[in-house]
């Protein structure tokens, strides 16, 4: 009986400072975030003391910026979006090689077109371009140009309503 007594507290123990050890990690990712928050305000506050649009920042760091994207490339710890990104790039590159592979109808032996992404009925406005697009039924040229320069997801995230 003795014996179980000691394994349990020898469990508790080991679950307290496992417990430690995990509000030390939320400790330190919410001053991350805090931290993120404030570099954000205080680039926004830059941007507007120096009349500066957002993409010139990213143009003034672009080199940098790219940079550190191929550092990672290759690095088995790198960010979930870092494979996204490769993924991403590696078919932009293989369609402009042209080795994407058209599809061919059975019905008729010409070509068929790939299928619209699915966008809800509504106004997309692009924030790089300030461009607003109106869908109806289908997809604008326009908009499908978006989604395969930027990502269905993101485009989906530009939807938006117009002020009446």
């Amino acid at each position: 009986m003795q014996l179980d007594f000691d394994n349990i507290e020898q469990q508790i123990a080991e679950h307290k400072a496992k417990i430690e050890f995990l509000e030390e990690q939320k400790q330190k990712a919410e001053l991350r975030k805090q931290g993120l928050i404030a570099f954000d305000k205080a680039l926004v506050n830059l941007a507007a003391e120096y009349k500066m649009e957002e993409h010139e920042f990213y143009d003034a760091r672009g080199g940098d910026i790219v940079e550190w994207l191929l550092g990672q490339l290759n690095n088995a710890e790198a960010p979930e979006y870092i494979s996204t990104l490769k993924a991403r790039v590696a078919r932009v590159v293989k369609r402009e090689e042209g080795g994407a592979p058209k599809r061919v109808s059975k019905a008729n032996g010409k070509a068929a077109k790939a299928p619209e992404p699915k966008l809800e009925v509504g106004s997309y406005r692009n924030p790089y371009t300030k461009n607003v697009i109106e869908k109806k039924k289908r997809n604008p040229k326009e908009l499908n140009e978006w989604v395969e320069k930027y990502g269905l997801k993101i485009v989906q995230g530009w939807k938006f309503k117009p002020e009446s």
